[in-house]
């Protein structure tokens, strides 16, 4: 897994990703239409971890839509915004990647135990919701290659 090194030096930026709670992660299917849904995320500044979590679900983790988009295609969209009635506080910041499903049964590599093991003690740590729920055994992982941001002045 090559993992390149993409630093978000602005610590204003860094501190809204670490307090948003909700983002949305778009990733396209090989007809090429969009699929966009509303995830939960943390950044370990390097890249960012989606759970699939054990919230109920109408298919396994790896028949979800979005991880058979990802398997298909790795390009993904995750936007972070906050909408406020004071619009000059408006914002959003837009990561474009690469993404990688990691875990299930078949942990191939040690990097990869390692890499679920960080994801699962942030999430945990962010969400205090998965004392109940389970994070499951699959998270996405983004490595961001690009990230484009937008505040309302």
């Amino acid at each position: 897994m090559i993992m390149i090194h993409f630093v978000i030096n602005n610590i204003s930026l860094k501190a809204k990703i670490n307090e948003a709670k909700v983002a949305r992660l778009a990733t396209v299917d090989l007809e090429c239409k969009p699929h966009l849904i509303p995830v939960v995320f943390v950044f370990d500044n390097d890249c960012y971890f989606i759970p699939i979590d054990e919230k109920t679900k109408r298919s396994r983790p790896e028949k979800l839509k979005r991880a058979k988009n990802i398997q298909q295609n790795p390009n993904v969209t995750l936007l972070i915004d906050e909408y406020n009635e004071d619009w000059t506080k408006l914002y959003f910041i837009m990561i474009q990647g690469k993404a990688s499903i990691i875990g299930g049964k078949k942990l191939e590599k040690q990097n990869e135990v390692l890499l679920l093991e960080k994801a699962h003690n942030l999430l945990s740590d962010k969400y205090h919701q998965y004392q109940k729920t389970g994070i499951g055994e699959y998270v996405i992982m983004i490595i961001p290659q690009k990230v484009i941001t937008w505040k309302n002045k």
